[in-house]
């Protein structure tokens, strides 16, 4: 199982999140042309190397010079100039969302944040989700630093997020209704129930933007025993007495490295009610609430009604999301849990040079006699790009996939 921890050593923002991933090895190429399928033109990518308080660093350099002519320009907590005058509703954002043409769990994902958004937003201003309307978070940039970060996760095929504590600082933050105490209301609203720590510094460490991405994609606990694979510092602009970075570290836990397996949930729910089409979606937002596996199997329940079983295979630390997830897109009036053990191969993920350009593999098993495995989304999108056969694709990738070595 591969797993991120995210350190905020200097806070956090949405775009220090996205330099962190980038820093640690997500494909620069790949997010940007996920982001531009969200929001075709009008930003610009120029992620660049700096350093904070003698730390090496990436900063994400994803600018939106402005939504409207007449906006009005100001540079947000992590330096980044955005503008003021966009006030969008959830139902905005999650248009813009479904439009776009991010995987469905990167979709789902997006969407989940910013629901998770509009709820604390809600609830600060005595509101409806629905009347809601976002200021900062519901800028050009904002959507796409939490777009950025879901398709990262893919992209280095990280099965769990954990994060440290958020650091909290002291004083005002100045935003679109005034002086609010720090941290503002709707980050307050997030961190509930999440570990927080004090810092001794007059600056907003933690944006609502990533709050809400990470409370809502990640799990709270310690550094977990890992094999590191890589490690990545996003920076953000401002100079604290500490180095305003992100830290993101990627590996493999130590039980799935050692091949001895790990613990999983499986969760289940019989419905004899739901019409067949609900399906889909429902089955997008369990694997977005961090189903590791999802499926149906048609039964036979009291009176000899046909019904469908729904099944979903998740971490524990995921359980009550995914839980929740299947009360709310389905029928059913309860969902019952049980706890499994599983023996898992060694998986690894590589990228390989192939006649298309590079695509991403997955390999599973010892050195020597590993199953390659290229990465479906990848390929759909050679052959969408390209017009050619999906099979055509995967045959000439698998090809370059058993010969290369990956990096």
């Amino acid at each position: 199982m591969r797993v991120a921890y995210v350190e905020m050593i200097g806070g956090a923002a949405g775009d220090m999140l996205l330099a962190a991933f980038l820093d640690a090895g997500a494909d620069r190429g790949a997010i940007e042309r996920a982001l531009r399928t969200v929001v075709p033109a009008g930003w610009t990518f120029e992620p660049s190397k700096v350093v904070r308080r003698g730390i090496a660093a990436t900063y994400a350099g994803l600018t939106v010079p402005g939504e409207d002519g007449d906006a009005a320009h100001h540079h947000n907590r992590s330096g980044k100039t955005t503008t003021t005058h966009a006030h969008r509703t959830l139902a905005d954002v999650l248009r813009i969302v479904e439009q776009s043409g991010l995987t469905a769990r990167q979709r789902e994902r997006t969407a989940s944040v910013y629901r998770a958004l509009a709820e604390a937003e809600a609830r600060v201003h005595g509101t409806d989700v629905a009347k809601t309307q976002f200021h900062e978070v519901g800028q050009i940039d904002a959507i796409l630093d939490v777009a950025a970060t879901c398709v990262a996760l893919d992209a280095l095929a990280i099965d769990e997020l954990r994060c440290s504590p958020f650091p909290v600082g002291h004083g005002t933050i100045g935003m679109a209704h005034g002086a609010y105490p720090n941290p503002p209301p709707a980050t307050a609203e997030l961190l509930r129930g999440w570990p927080t720590r004090t810092v001794d510094a007059a600056a907003e460490l933690v944006t609502t933007t990533a709050a809400a991405i990470l409370t809502t994609l990640g799990t709270p606990g310690p550094r977990p025993d890992l094999t590191i694979d890589a490690i990545g510092y996003g920076a953000g602009m401002n100079d604290f007495a500490f180095p305003n970075v992100t830290r993101v570290t990627i590996g493999t836990a130590l039980s799935a490295a050692r091949g001895s397996g790990d613990e999983v949930v499986v969760l289940e729910a019989n419905i004899d009610d739901m019409s067949p089409q609900h399906y889909e979606l429902a089955i997008e937002r369990l694997f977005a609430a961090g189903a590791r596996d999802v499926w149906l199997t048609p039964i036979v329940m009291k009176k000899g009604r046909p019904a469908i079983a729904l099944s979903a295979l998740a971490l524990p630390a995921d359980e009550d999301a995914v839980a929740q997830a299947m009360l709310a897109q389905t029928t059913t009036l309860g969902v019952r849990v049980r706890r499994e053990r599983r023996h898992l191969l060694e998986r690894s993920e590589s990228t390989v040079e192939t006649p298309y350009g590079p695509v991403r593999v997955k390999r599973a098993g010892p050195n020597g006699s590993a199953r390659v495995q290229p990465e479906y989304d990848d390929l759909l999108r050679i052959a969408r790009e390209r017009g050619l056969a999906l099979a055509e694709v995967t045959r000439v990738v698998a090809a370059a996939a058993a010969n290369g070595e990956g990096r």
